[in-house]
């Protein structure tokens, strides 16, 4: 089995970039390629004599996802074509084909969801927008789904919570309140790696996480040799469902949501090896003696001495009781409003962008 990998001659005027997932496209401008050689691949490229193939052989331990993917993208296209009522009697008949016994129920119809009726709740039921099968990149736009509510959601429905961020700070904690209370009430393990880089991440929401929300907490107080500045979620659920965001934005209200974030959302389903790494990755910092246990009690003011060498500002303990009171109502507020459709969320003015306050982000 053989793989176009490379193509190298003179110049194709006119070419168009288009692919179509792994199989042969009409048109082949110079470049690189990974596609399968087949026969409709071999009669494009006798069309084009002046381009040069180069063809390698595809290892035995990658072959079953290549011709996976090929033959995947044949599948989705004929049944993209076939009628709606068609499609599960088509897909039947290729099980067949492959001598699996596990045919598809008429419908096609999906289990969404699996509790105990004495534990379902209400929230357990919200699902992300994004679904769980899916990979997505959100960039805060307006037509995008919010972070914020994405993530809450996301931590309602997870089994553990991992969270590696740069900066931590209170006004980014406060908007998954509601999600990371329900999450403590079930007894799911919350683990987060944070870092006194810059002394942006503020001690009051360390504090919080800790004792509010039963936070396993590990900081990098390492500012030289070592700058943490990852930003990532990890969602893992007992169905396998697993979910991951890995992108821009840190724990603040910025960047949670109003400010140029990308983060791409990730999925055991459809893209398992990257999620196998996070929590490869993940874990093997979580052993490093440069990651190193916090206890408010015990650790709070080696903490504010660190923020406060790297540019940040003491924040005593004594204030987190009043500030969480004082913002209690705010976070209600602003969780129903970032859960309502994005298209219906007001759009910031530029005078309130100028009044906010700066924020490290």
């Amino acid at each position: 089995m053989e793989l176009l990998v490379f193509v190298a001659s003179t110049k194709y005027p006119g070419a168009v970039n288009t692919s179509n997932g792994g199989s042969a496209i009409e048109q082949l401008p110079e470049g690189l390629y990974e596609l399968l050689k087949t026969e409709r691949l071999m009669t494009n490229l006798s069309k084009f004599p002046q381009l040069r193939p180069h063809f390698g052989s595809v290892e035995d331990e990658e072959s079953a996802d290549v011709l996976s993917r090929h033959v995947a993208d044949a599948v989705r296209k004929s049944l993209a074509a076939a009628e709606p009522t068609e499609r599960v009697g088509l897909a039947n008949k290729l099980l067949q084909e492959l001598r699996d016994a596990d045919r598809i129920a008429p419908g096609p119809t999906q289990l969404r969801s699996l509790h105990r009726p004495d534990t379902v709740k209400r929230r357990n039921l919200r699902r992300p927008t994004t679904p769980l099968s899916d990979s997505a990149l959100l960039t805060n736009s307006k037509d995008d789904p919010n972070l914020a509510a994405e993530l809450r959601t996301e931590i309602e429905s997870a089994d553990t919570v991992d969270l590696l961020c740069a900066f931590v700070r209170w006004t980014g904690l406060r908007l998954l309140q509601p999600a990371l209370e329900q999450l403590k009430e079930r007894g799911a393990r919350l683990r987060v790696i944070t870092t006194t880089y810059m002394g942006a991440t503020e001690r009051r929401a360390i504090d919080e996480l800790v004792t509010r929300y039963g936070a396993e907490v590990k900081i990098s107080y390492e500012t030289q040799a070592t700058r943490l500045h990852a930003k990532a979620w990890l969602f893992r659920r007992n169905s396998g469902f697993d979910t991951a965001y890995v992108g821009s934005s840190n724990l603040s209200q910025a960047a949670l949501l109003d400010g140029l974030e990308w983060n791409v959302r990730l999925s055991s389903i459809g893209t398992p090896a990257l999620l196998n790494k996070f929590e490869i990755t993940f874990d093997s910092y979580w052993a490093q003696r440069a990651f190193q246990s916090y206890d408010p009690e015990r650790d709070g003011e080696k903490l504010d001495a660190a923020l406060e060498r790297n540019g940040g500002r003491r924040t005593s303990a004594r204030t987190h009781s009043r500030a969480w009171r004082s913002s209690l109502s705010f976070t209600r507020r602003r969780c129903l409003k970032t859960s309502k459709p994005s298209g219906s969320r007001a759009s910031t003015t530029t005078s309130s962008l100028q009044q906010r306050a700066p924020e490290r982000r």
